[in-house]
């Protein structure tokens, strides 16, 4: 696994960075593509401004990709929203009913929030439990990725083969690249120093 660090000298106008003409995971000619999207932390006309990656994938790693998105999402968004249902429901019978008009809500208010908390935790527990099943087929691949809950605050986007983060507070994307030898390549496309 090889980590590779370049300046974003204005964050307004982020770099164009190439990759080579094969997946990033496997190393087999591309045939498809999928994109990362890192949020450079600054607008522009009032809209965020990103710095897109187009990822070059051979088919077989790019529906490897996809499963493993619905192995870790699915299963969070399912359970969270049942348990959140189920959670809601008896939170806001037990809710005391309030006497002004700005409290009357109040069951409703005190039930949505049970049920969010709940769902997220129930739907975090169920992920958890459903990667460690599906880490028999997937391998460290699943393993790796950050927990749904925790993806939703994280700067990472990460895909099959590789990830991509930027840090704002230095002015540096990080990239870091399971294949050392696409690295390698990257490294020679961008004229950015050896890995």
């Amino acid at each position: 696994m090889k980590t590779i660090e370049f300046p974003v000298k204005d964050p307004k106008k982020p770099p164009k960075i190439e990759f080579a003409n094969r997946c990033v995971n496997c190393g087999k000619p591309k045939e498809t593509t999928l994109g990362l999207s890192l949020d450079m932390g600054v607008q522009k006309r009032d809209t965020p401004v990103m710095m897109t990656l187009t990822v070059p994938m051979c088919n077989r790693c790019d529906e490897k990709e996809r499963r493993v998105a619905m192995v870790t999402l699915v299963p969070f968004l399912i359970a969270g929203l049942i348990i959140g249902i189920i959670a809601f429901v008896p939170a806001t019978l037990i809710a005391p009913e309030g006497t002004t008009p700005q409290t009357l809500a109040f069951p409703f208010v005190f039930g949505g929030f049970a049920g969010l908390i709940a769902g997220i935790i129930g739907g975090t527990v169920v992920e958890v439990i459903v990667k460690m099943f599906a880490a028999s087929f997937f391998g460290k691949l699943v393993i790796q990725r950050p927990l749904t809950v925790l993806g939703l605050f994280s700067s990472t986007d990460e895909l099959i083969g590789g990830s991509a983060k930027y840090m704002k507070d230095k002015k540096i994307a990080r990239l870091v690249f399971e294949n050392d030898e696409i690295a390698r390549e990257f490294n020679t496309l961008n004229g950015l120093e050896r890995v």
